[in-house]
């Protein structure tokens, strides 16, 4: 194992490649974690920090100050410090969709494992109709839909929603309700994506976070889930209440309030939210953890809205926030995870007769 001292070296990848909006969310996110792990002292801790131009950085810490000292490097000089640097394991804080798939995947070619799902399962999970379809064909129940190019109007009536395929933290969607303006709703998606996803609305019971964690002996346990306090006059959680931004739009900090956990949820509720988590995590080729939209409707059916497959494990984690009620400090699922990871690199490769390693 690789050590700097006696301690593990973690790289924590954080930034964006394409969008200043994603850079404000990734930094939000990896500051807390970062403040947390450094505190704690477990691991040697390194940011590796991806710029929009294409360069890349190596911050001290995530303050504003220490973002700005960072000298820019190019690819090369890159994967020659990350080298130098000799990581054991990566927690990824990207959240743009390079940062989901083709970064992760980076990580996978300099064989450091890490933390969380691979490249191929979060490209899969991020385009939603895809997903939908996937979980769908193993028994999941998900709302109905359709799949637009540009060009195309949806079949379907409204009530419906209308999102961006791959795009998250709700922005580019919009609730349709009979007698509005569709050809608005899908400019607006269009604006995010070439592709769109017009699902039908599930009137409003109850919002819902689901999340399963994996266990030593492969076993998937069900966190206390988190609920959404919505109303018929604000029906939708849109990006307003995920992110805090400033004046241009970038994220400064997470949203407050209007959520409760664990959710008041019986037990005829709680096994069929298990069993669509379940379900869902072995659909998608999960690892690790995975955590899902659920909206119930007024009768008490769960549907599957869409997969989440990512932690920061800052304290305003949604995993780290339901792993809690269940008396695991946020050290213990993240350490937990951090080692599995490190594991994976330790593990005998053995014969190699498939496809994959």
């Amino acid at each position: 194992m690789a050590t700097n001292g006696a301690k593990p070296v973690v790289m924590h990848l954080a930034g964006s490649a394409v969008s200043d909006y994603y850079e404000g969310v990734s930094i939000v996110y990896a500051t807390q974690c970062m403040e947390l792990a450094v505190a704690q002292g477990t691991y040697t801790n390194f940011v590796c920090r991806v710029h929009t131009n294409g360069k890349w950085s190596f911050p001290t810490d995530l303050s504003k100050e220490g973002l700005a000292a960072a000298e820019q490097v190019s690819l090369d000089q890159a994967v020659l410090k990350i080298k130098e640097m000799n990581p054991v394991a990566v927690v990824p804080h990207m959240f743009c969709l390079p940062g989901m798939t083709s970064y992760r995947a980076f990580c996978d070619v300099m064989q450091i494992p890490l933390v969380g799902n691979a490249s191929d399962v979060m490209a899969l999970s991020t385009n939603k109709w895809n997903s939908k379809a996937v979980v769908k064909s193993f028994g999941v129940n998900v709302p109905d839909a359709e799949f637009l190019c540009k060009g195309e109007v949806p079949k379907m009536q409204p009530p419906f929603l209308v999102k961006p395929c791959n795009e998250d933290n709700s922005l580019g969607i919009s609730l349709v309700k009979e007698g509005e303006d569709v050809q608005k709703a899908l400019d607006h998606a269009f604006q995010y994506d070439h592709q769109v996803l017009v699902e039908r609305y599930i009137p409003l019971g109850r919002e819902l976070r689901v999340a399963v964690v994996e266990q030593e002996d492969g076993s998937l346990e069900m966190l206390p889930c988190l609920e959404y306090f919505l109303s018929e006059v604000d029906p939708i959680r849109t990006s307003a209440h995920k992110l805090v931004t400033d004046k241009d739009g970038v994220p400064t900090a997470q949203a407050v309030g209007g959520r409760k956990c664990p959710a008041d949820v019986d037990d005829v509720l709680a096994a069929k939210l298990k069993d669509m988590a379940v379900r869902s995590h072995k659909a998608l080729g999960c690892r690790d953890y995975s955590l899902y939209d659920v909206r119930v409707d007024p009768q008490g059916e769960p549907y599957f809205i869409e997969a989440c497959l990512y932690c920061s494990f800052s304290p305003k984690s949604v995993i780290v926030a339901m792993a809690e009620q269940k008396g695991q400090a946020q050290r213990t699922v993240y350490e937990m995870l951090v080692n599995r990871a490190i594991g994976r690199k330790a593990a005998p490769s053995g014969t190699k007769l498939g496809m994959k390693a």
